[in-house]
């Protein structure tokens, strides 16, 4: 677990202070996220053909990959969301700011939280064991989606829900149409 976590994580860093710069140079957020989770969803196939072929160096690479790939919806998420709110404000002239970050923290934990349970249920339908010397073939085959296909799903969803988030152009639209 170490590698993969450090292959996860450094990358993701970079991509946190790189992401900045991307935004200014390619003028919105909604662009970048894009591209971003078009990389993260390249990268998670990578990672699974790569488990595949049995090559754990090229997992990390493309683990590293689709890492960066996130990082920008990572960097940008907080001004998502007041971007969100600032366009239920233009469209209803009513602030809804605390209640918006309100919602997404517990969001977060609530899907943090059912996330781990979720994990720990379906090993256990797999038939995993904790401490046996060799797992049942049920039990690598769950390894197998919730590692491999699980992230694939998640941000194929993801990249379908960014490509309906042109917050940004419906602001400056209904920005337009107040003035």
């Amino acid at each position: 677990m170490g590698p993969f976590a450090w292959a996860i994580n450094v990358p993701l860093i970079a991509g946190l202070l790189l992401t900045p710069v991307a935004v200014a140079r390619f003028g919105q957020m909604y662009r970048v996220n894009i591209a971003g989770y078009v990389i993260a969803v390249l990268g998670r196939l990578a990672v699974a053909a790569s488990a595949y072929a049995g090559s754990i160096p090229l997992m990390l690479v493309f683990s590293g990959v689709a890492s960066i790939g996130m990082s920008p919806l990572q960097g940008t998420l907080n001004a998502l969301i007041a971007e969100a709110s600032e366009h239920t404000y233009l469209r209803t002239g009513k602030r809804i700011d605390g209640l918006m970050f309100s919602c997404t923290s517990l969001g977060v934990k609530v899907g943090s939280g059912l996330g781990t349970a979720l994990a720990g249920w379906l090993l256990a339908a797999s038939g995993y064991v904790g401490d046996a010397a060799q797992q049942p073939e049920s039990a690598i085959q769950m390894l197998y989606v919730m590692y491999l296909w699980f992230p694939v799903i998640a941000n194929c969803l993801i990249l379908l829900l960014l490509t309906r988030l042109d917050v940004e152009k419906a602001n400056k639209q209904a920005r337009a149409q107040a003035a």
